[in-house]
């Protein structure tokens, strides 16, 4: 249990260090208030989700960068099992993933009223729209944003120990581990058309953490 905490610990000092910063979140604290105090546009519910985007692609950078950094080669020597080093991982973003779907339902709720009064009155179908987002904020909504996000860190993370071990030089890179996550997100949502969206990000998140804890404990070199 202790080497899966200094794994979180490591993680949140990499992810205070890298392109991500709690400066940077907190930042975006008044511009969404301001924006679901002030905007009226259809842009809204993706400026409302700010927090919870920012998140997942700090989480995604983060599992796609480590296989290729200097710290991966530290944490093969350090003698933890591949579960803790891959465990800590998923619970530092676990916390932070769901600390923006969180902000983001706190910030919808704010805007509901507002959305209640005004689409109606600015497009034919207003009514509609403002149902879907009552709908997507609620804390069912949360949790299909948490499980999305957590499928979407652990498929970079898998792809990334993957391509580390392979033969081709074009693989065996960070360019070449970032097209191929992006060509398994496209392929999964073509494929699992139907699929409820929870299932599906807590099939991916499941699955993909057993495969990278299997690929860090026996492929890595």
């Amino acid at each position: 249990m202790r080497g899966l905490l200094r794994c979180c610990r490591e993680e949140l000092l990499c992810a205070l260090g890298g392109a991500v910063s709690l400066g940077w979140l907190l930042l975006l604290v008044p511009i969404c208030w301001n924006g679901a105090a002030s905007w009226n546009g259809s842009g809204v519910p993706l400026l409302l989700s700010l927090h919870l985007l920012t998140a997942v692609g700090a989480a995604v950078a983060s599992g796609l960068c480590w296989p290729f950094s200097g710290p991966f080669a530290l944490e093969r020597t350090s003698g933890r099992p591949a579960w803790q080093s891959v465990g800590g991982r998923l619970l530092f973003w676990a916390g932070l993933i769901g600390a923006g779907a969180a902000l983001q339902q706190i910030f919808l709720h704010i805007s509901l009223a507002e959305f209640g009064d005004v689409w109606p009155r600015i497009w034919s179908d207003g009514a509609e729209r403002v149902s879907r987002l009552e709908r997507w904020a609620s804390w069912e909504g949360a949790l299909t944003a948490l499980a999305l996000g957590m499928g979407t860190y652990v498929s970079a993370l898998t792809i990334a120990l993957w391509c580390r071990n392979c033969r081709s030089p074009r693989r065996r890179s960070l360019g070449g581990a970032a097209v191929l996550t992006l060509l398994f997100g496209y392929l999964l949502l073509f494929l699992a058309r139907g699929v409820p969206l929870w299932l599906l990000g807590t099939a991916v998140t499941i699955l993909g953490a057993a495969a990278s804890c299997w690929l860090l404990e026996h492929r890595s070199e």
